[in-house]
């Protein structure tokens, strides 16, 4: 008799932005491994650098050696090869729009895919949560034609869709339309919360 294995929490969708203020989200990320290394696959902004320390601050303080490198995909040429040894990607908040037409393809996915059946975490804030399902709901307060669009993303989960900060832009009237568009729910997160899902996909836990 062989209880049904329970796959451990690898994949963090964050309703907002950094950094991370719950101290059960973070223990949940850093309980099951030593994190020595963590990748930040951002988009380039303005003044970008001093904003990834928000990222990684929660994590300094627990484990000091911690080694941090930020990828930029939209302006450079990434050799996936040598971030094989990451314990957690970090994969930042913007504009939910730009985050996808730069990383939804299947190197990027590939890589994804490889990293959490390493045991890798992987944690998504704001439009890095929204391009992990295989569709996206983009909010009318996301985008400068203030309509909802549904687009495809990476698919490392599927049964649902989620909204990000579904509080701080009150986002319930447009969720609800967005919901009929697409034949699965779409999962509220507000920009304290957190869905933790297996490598696989599915919702273990939403922490609020």
């Amino acid at each position: 008799f062989r209880k049904c294995e329970r796959l451990d929490e690898q994949i963090f969708l964050m309703g907002g932005n950094p950094p991370i203020k719950n101290h059960t989200i973070v223990n949940k990320i850093g309980s099951s491994r030593k994190i020595e290394r963590i990748i930040i696959f951002t988009v380039f902004r303005e003044n970008w650098q001093p904003y990834m320390k928000k990222y990684t601050e929660v994590f300094q303080s627990h484990f000091p050696n911690l080694n941090v490198d930020y990828l930029l995909l939209d302006t450079e040429q990434i050799d996936f090869d040598s971030y094989l040894d990451a314990d957690v990607i970090i994969i930042g908040g913007g504009n939910t729009e730009k985050y996808i037409a730069t990383y939804v393809n299947q190197e990027f996915k590939n890589y994804i895919d490889h990293m959490l059946n390493k045991g890798a975490k992987v944690i998504g804030f704001s439009a890095g949560a929204l391009l992990l399902g295989e569709k996206v709901y983009i909010s009318p307060n996301d985008n400068s034609d203030h309509q909802i669009k549904i687009k495809n993303g990476l698919g490392i989960f599927s049964q649902f869709l989620i909204s990000v900060h579904y509080d701080s832009w009150n986002d319930k009237a447009n969720k609800d339309r967005a919901e009929e568009l697409v034949n699965v729910p779409i999962i509220p997160l507000n920009d304290h919360s957190c869905l933790v899902l297996d490598k696989l996909g599915n919702i273990i836990e939403k922490i609020d």
